[in-house]
């Protein structure tokens, strides 16, 4: 394990010494790729609990990253702070909405779902941490982010409604979330957000959070019964709490190394792989969605090369 890791950390130090502009670009691709292809696994086994899943990507993140801090030697500290509680409570709430989220949608609309939801994390660390800078943006924020949670779960339950009386969804709400997304970011670069903004959650508090409350919500909803997995299942979780761990890792690097304006533009990709799986499953595609897709990609070509021309001209 220890010629592993090494082979890691070396991999990563020439690649951020030979390419240091394009190696945030190349982390937050391959995570938002992964992502999209987690958003798959978990709607392959949609008939396991949305909390299960949630409990078992805990375990298998925690287990790993107990297992490389002890080898590393890196130090995990106490539950010591109000603030890490209330964080990774928010990351917690985040991650269950998602994959309710996964088992009902299509991965197109949770990878969406996702990149709105490290902007709730964002805009709680300006909160919790950061008391000055908050100006009137902000809170139109905040208030952006109230509403499209609020739409999410409005969207769920209309369509239920819809398919329960009529057989069928007549119109797809969820498009209006994308308009929520899109202004949510207009709002973030008109604000001093990326000035506070800190990649600190740490895996660890958050998996053994998950992990406890996870449990908790089992006792409070016991008509929602967890399954026994078979070994196809329990492969699948597996795989989903390796895939979520590296996940965090690469996106925390690149927001540590790169431009947070260009990297949160980037995030996006996570739309247009989660399109391309939606579209090898089969899943129906309305007109807007090809035509935000399509939007979507001519902004991330115009952000990168933007970028590059302004690093020739230094």
């Amino acid at each position: 394990m220890d010629h592993f890791l090494y082979a890691i950390k070396s991999a990563i130090n020439q690649l951020e010494i030979k390419q240091p502009r394009y190696a945030p670009i190349y982390y937050i691709l391959t995570s938002s790729l992964m992502f999209s292809i987690n958003s798959m696994l978990s709607k392959m086994i949609s008939h396991i609990a949305s909390s299960q899943i949630v409990f078992f990507r805990a375990i298998i993140m925690f287990l790993i990253n107990f297992a490389v801090t002890s080898n590393q030697n890196i130090k995990l500290y106490g539950f010591t702070s109000k603030i890490i509680y209330e964080k990774h409570i928010w990351m917690f709430r985040n991650n269950l909405f998602l994959c309710r989220y996964y088992v009902g949608q299509c991965v197109r609309g949770s990878s969406s779902f996702q990149n709105f939801s490290s902007l709730d994390i964002s805009y709680g660390d300006i909160l919790f941490e950061n008391r000055k800078g908050l100006d009137k943006s902000i809170y139109q924020l905040g208030c952006m982010l109230f509403w499209n949670l609020s739409h999410q779960l409005a969207s769920s339950a209309i369509r239920n409604v819809r398919l329960s009386k009529k057989g069928k969804s007549s119109i797809d709400l969820n498009e209006w979330n994308n308009i929520n997304v899109v202004c949510c970011y207009i709002l973030i670069n008109n604000t001093s957000i990326n000035q506070y903004f800190s990649q600190d959650f740490i895996l660890q508090y958050f998996s053994i959070i998950s992990i406890v409350l996870t449990s908790v919500t089992l006792f409070i909803t016991p008509a929602q019964q967890w399954l026994v997995p078979n070994y196809l299942e329990m492969s699948m979780l597996t795989l989903i709490g390796s895939t979520s761990y590296i996940i965090q890792l690469l996106m925390n690097r690149a927001y540590m190394k790169g431009n947070l304006t260009e990297i949160s533009m980037l995030g996006q990709s996570q739309v247009i792989y989660g399109y391309v799986i939606d579209m090898f499953m089969g899943t129906n595609l309305s007109i807007f969605s090809i035509c935000g897709t399509g939007v979507i990609v001519a902004s991330l070509v115009k952000v990168v090369f933007d970028k590059s021309k302004q690093e020739k001209g230094h």
